[in-house]
């Protein structure tokens, strides 16, 4: 495949925030010092280092309430003005430590340094060199605000700036914030109209310059060619179907995209005539529910065989054969899952959104929306999970008669590349020398059936530090359903979100390839321009085993809630999957991911995707 990438438009102009004086209030604490008070600076100054038989840190924090909300920020850096030389100082690189708990000067050094913890956003860097962009993106992104800690390693002689004090006030500390002023959004891209019978479905990508930092929807109108709107779709998912047309009459789709500021420019598709297809559109949706109600039979043992439940269907010789090439590993998936006191005990799969439509040679598709319901015993408990997907079902029309070909997933099926400078944002390319598992780490343990070895939790295994892990899963649960940020790939960003949001992991400013990185920003683009470990799993894993001191588990029966899955496929040199353990229920481990089912537990993925798991990894990540 060749793609070949446009430079991008000029990144609009960004507009410059400057905090000082009570905007930025900064003072230093001896981290020495059990009490507070025990030590006072200069007046007027702020230290980071060892000075005057003791140890300085100095808290910052920035009032962000003049930051437009939705504001995406650019870059931000910090001024502090030399008080002890004035010519030829060199920098000071402090270590820069995100808080994670209120802090005082009522309170201690000590506490400073428990409150900022050990987990650096950035270290060994000139202050001058220093992006705080992402941090400060950070805080406004997530309302919480508790200001930084700048410290100095070891006994390193302190650097003494002028505090917000200063009788000049060009030497007070400043924070400079470079930022776009939140917009309503540009158009979208490549909108592509398929008409169907009495009906059509309508692709785009997204625009350019999403406007905020905040979600985008989209409103998509079905047009006749005179401009008068027969129907009208609004949602988030840049996808919209529209049923009831008249196959006598061209229409387009017109797509604008919105956010809290505003709505953008109208982009419109070209125009598109629907045709009958053979026998009308209701007889292949009724093909495809009987087909999927029968495969729901095997899956719950209603129906023991393939032939069993086609049997049962009076449109079995549509379906047959492609429901009996799935018979084994259906059947071997709930045998596999009863070793487990594991079972789906009921099944229905519901249509929406659907068209049906002539292929080529031959062929009818129906596009739909499928929800899949399925309640699952685990252990004598039930719980009913839904699986929202787009599918796609290809049927060969031979002599009159539909025969069901294949089935897929209608998104990865029918992907069209953006014909703008987006298009390289849509594509990840593997180096082909793509490293390999990390070695140091155990896996979990796994019996030879493929499941992992039973056994009874052990007390004094390995706890988090400065994560949270009930709130990563709680986090993970709560939005195990919302919409995936890439389609197809959204695993590691969905984990990464969840530690983020919810387990209060701390961003890692450096490189966006480099592996200690790790952090989420919103670019100027509506494309996601996050570091590789925030968006990737083996860089994920990379990054937490190598920079985040996690503990491992190697027992399942060791995990806890806030625990991160890895999964390595046979064939694989690397993980290309990851999730997070949301709880725990008489031994099974019930996970939230992004991926085929957004809740389920690891026997039931095991058993899926029996002998292609060859090594599942659990990280429980905390700070250096």
């Amino acid at each position: 495949m060749t793609v070949r990438v446009a430079a991008l438009p000029p990144m609009p102009a960004a507009q410059s925030l400057v905090l000082t004086d009570t905007a930025l209030t900064g003072v230093s604490t001896a981290t020495d010092c059990d009490t507070a008070g025990c030590a006072t600076p200069p007046a007027g100054e702020l230290q980071v280092g060892a000075a005057d038989g003791h140890l300085w840190a100095t808290h910052l924090k920035a009032n962000l309430s003049a930051l437009p909300p939705g504001a995406r920020v650019t870059s931000a850096k910090l001024a502090l003005t030399r008080s002890d030389c004035t010519t030829q100082c060199v920098p000071q690189k402090p270590g820069v430590y995100e808080l994670s708990a209120a802090w005082t000067p009522a309170q201690s050094g000590k506490e400073l340094l428990t409150a900022a913890g050990s987990d650096a956003y950035v270290l060994d860097t000139a202050l001058p060199e220093i992006d705080f962009g992402i941090l400060v993106q950070s805080w406004a992104d997530r309302n919480t605000n508790e200001g930084m800690a700048l410290t100095a390693p070891g006994t390193e002689t302190a650097a003494k700036y002028h505090s917000g004090a200063a009788t000049d006030a060009g030497k007070r500390p400043r924070l400079t914030i470079e930022y776009l002023p939140p917009t309503a959004p540009g158009a979208v891209n490549d909108v592509v109209p398929t008409a169907g019978d009495s009906g059509l479905l309508a692709t785009w990508n997204p625009p350019m310059d999403g406007g905020t930092n905040g979600e985008i929807t989209y409103v998509a109108k079905a047009e006749k060619s005179d401009g008068t709107v027969v129907a009208t779709s609004e949602g988030a998912v840049p996808r919209a179907v529209f049923t009831g047309l008249d196959n006598a009459v061209s229409y387009r789709v017109a797509v604008t995209a919105k956010n809290a500021v505003g709505s953008g420019p109208v982009s419109r598709s070209a125009l598109v005539q629907g045709s009958a297809v053979a026998g009308g559109p209701e007889r292949y949706k009724d093909y495809v529910q009987a087909y999927l109600s029968a495969r729901n039979k095997v899956t719950t043992g209603v129906s023991l065989t393939a032939e069993d439940a086609a049997a049962e269907s009076p449109h079995a010789d549509v379906f047959r054969e492609l429901l009996g090439v799935q018979e084994d590993p259906v059947v071997g998936t709930r045998e596999a899952l009863a070793t487990q006191s594991q079972a789906h005990i009921g099944a229905s799969s519901a249509l929406a959104d659907t068209t049906v439509l002539n292929g080529t040679a031959g062929r009818v598709l129906v596009r739909s929306t499928v929800l899949q319901t399925v309640t699952t015993r685990v252990n004598g408990i039930d719980e009913v999970t839904e699986n929202p997907g787009y599918r796609r079902f290809v049927f060969n029309i031979v002599a009159g008669a539909a025969k069901l070909e294949s089935e897929a997933d209608d998104i990865e099926s029918g992907q069209t590349l953006s014909t703008t400078a987006a298009a390289g944002s849509q594509v990840a390319a593997t180096p082909a020398d793509a490293p390999s598992v990390p070695t140091g780490v155990e896996t979990i343990a796994l019996g030879a059936d493929g499941f992992p070895l039973p056994g009874e939790p052990e007390a004094g295994v390995r706890t988090a530090a400065y994560v949270n892990g009930s709130g990563t899963a709680s986090w993970a649960l709560g939005h195990a359903y919302d919409k995936p940020e890439f389609w197809g790939n959204d695993c590691a960003n969905f984990v990464s979100k969840s530690l983020y949001y919810g387990g209060g992991m701390k961003m890692r400013d450096w490189a966006y390839f480099q592996d200690r990185a790790w952090w989420k920003k919103n670019t100027w683009t509506s494309w996601k321009k996050n570091s590789y470990t925030w968006s990737a799993a083996q860089n994920l894993f990379v990054h937490m085993f190598n920079y985040r001191q996690p503990g491992y588990v190697n027992r399942s029966y060791n995990l806890r809630p806030g625990d991160i899955l890895f999964f390595q496929y046979r064939g694989d040199r690397v993980y290309n999957h990851t999730a997070v353990v949301r709880g725990i229920q008489g031994g099974t481990v019930k996970i939230a991911q992004h991926g085929y089912a957004p809740l389920s537990t690891l026997p039931e993925i095991l058993a899926r995707n029996e002998g292609k798991i060859v090594a599942v990894a659990a990280l429980r990540p905390r700070s250096r």
